[in-house]
């Protein structure tokens, strides 16, 4: 395989402005031999005259489209084994099937932005220079078809992975900027959903006074500025639980059930151990399946568009789901800018063994998570674990009064919560 320095990228687009932060971005990453032209005629007159190893090309050009180049590109044996990576605005699957029948190796869509760019770039590498590379990274035992084809879309970049929920944004940065409670409140009650489901949780029986609280304002003095973060990010990534799928909906309905638990119960055990942890305890046990989420909207997707060729069980589909949920989780936690401790959670919260290190924050989810499933929580049927030996227990120094206690409470804080955020 050829050293990046080495790699001859050619990009072609009539507007200097992509080109321009196209060659920035392949420079930064450490890529040197970058020709560029503005026109598909540009193109071909380039690579009759140089060695190239990349093309890029725009969708939309005038006189000669992206496909009708890769078109002639694909005609000449010279260009057959050429990578190729198409970027546009147009990510219609019309003009993504045209492309992919005349031969395109990947899709980005425009605007894109430096990772997601070079993500698609590099999987095309892969592909293409190591083809049974994407392969080797999928056990023999859970090689169904569907995750291979959700890695190779995904690598095309015709998955795009959620953007985090604005008024989430919007209220840490307000926290970090230094906000009394009432600009917190002047913020959150612009949302009504989150003012209403804010002023319920303040009024239940965790956090309730002598006076009922009625407007947002009195129920963030009441919950404080922590726990009011810990709610508005719950009521926020609530909404993203969502399929247009009715076959997975009751899935999508019971993942969130779990996440939520586990996020009850990772606080729970903290203030039960009095730990002070690196990241906050009730968001790691909320975010630490969130690729479940990515990968079940993608499956209920890719069978309404008749992807995925026979049924899929459930039996298999939870397998995959166990299997490959914590590498897409920690990509989505990165593209949130999520700090690394949280996107160790996501990748290890199953696995302690592939942890190096493990940390407390990662032995607080990983019992959470079998507790809450051994109480029902789950995808599958209630689970039976034994969670006394369970190694997160045993290092957590958690007795069987304790574990007992803890569980108490999460089922009372899903009694008293689960129906305000149904």
């Amino acid at each position: 395989m050829l050293e990046k320095q080495e790699h001859a990228f050619l990009i072609v687009d009539d507007q200097d402005l992509i080109i321009q932060l196209m060659r920035r971005i392949l420079v930064k990453n450490g890529y040197r031999k970058i020709y560029t032209a503005k026109s598909g005629k540009g193109a071909l007159s380039i690579l009759n005259k140089s060695k190239i190893d990349f093309l890029i090309t725009d969708l939309q050009m005038p006189n000669m489209s992206g496909v009708e180049l890769l078109t002639k590109i694909r005609s000449d044996p010279r260009y057959h084994h050429l990578p190729v990576l198409m970027v546009t605005e147009e990510m219609s699957e019309e003009n993504v099937t045209c492309a992919v029948e005349k031969g395109v190796d990947g899709y980005q869509q425009k605007p894109f932005t430096e990772e997601r760019i070079m993500d698609a770039i590099e999987g095309v590498l892969r592909r293409r220079l190591n083809p049974d590379e994407m392969q080797k990274q999928i056990p023999p035992e859970t090689k169904s078809g569907i995750i291979e084809e959700i890695i190779f879309r995904f690598k095309r970049g015709e998955i795009n992975l959620p953007s985090p929920p604005q008024i989430s944004i919007k209220f840490k940065e307000m926290i970090n900027k230094g906000a009394n409670l009432q600009e917190i409140g002047d913020l959150l009650k612009q949302d009504a959903a989150i003012s209403f489901k804010l002023i319920s949780v303040a009024n239940s029986v965790y956090y309730r006074g002598v006076v009922e609280k009625k407007t947002v304002g009195q129920a963030v003095s009441r919950l404080g500025l922590n726990t009011t973060r810990q709610y508005v990010e719950a009521i926020s990534n609530r909404a993203l639980y969502t399929t247009t799928n009715k076959k997975f909906v009751e899935l999508i309905e019971k993942l969130w059930e779990h996440s939520l638990s586990c996020a009850y119960a990772s606080q729970i055990v903290s203030e039960v151990l009095k730990l002070k942890l690196e990241c906050d305890a009730f968001t790691m046990g909320l975010l630490h399946d969130i690729g479940k989420l990515i990968l079940l909207q993608v499956f209920g997707e890719l069978e309404i568009k008749g992807k995925l060729g026979e049924e899929v069980s459930k039996v298999e589909l939870l397998n995959d789901l166990d299997t490959h949920h914590g590498k897409f989780g920690v990509a989505l936690l990165k593209r949130w800018q999520f700090s690394n401790g949280y996107l160790q959670i996501a990748m290890y919260h199953d696995n302690l063994d592939d942890a190096d290190p493990i940390s407390k924050d990662l032995l607080v989810v990983h019992f959470a998570n079998l507790l809450v499933k051994s109480m029902g929580y789950d995808l599958g049927q209630q689970a039976e674990i034994d969670l006394e030996d369970a190694e997160s227990t045993g290092v957590l120094r958690l007795e069987s009064t304790m574990i007992d206690e803890i569980k108490d409470q999460v089922k009372g804080r899903m009694e008293e919560m689960g129906g305000i955020f149904a």
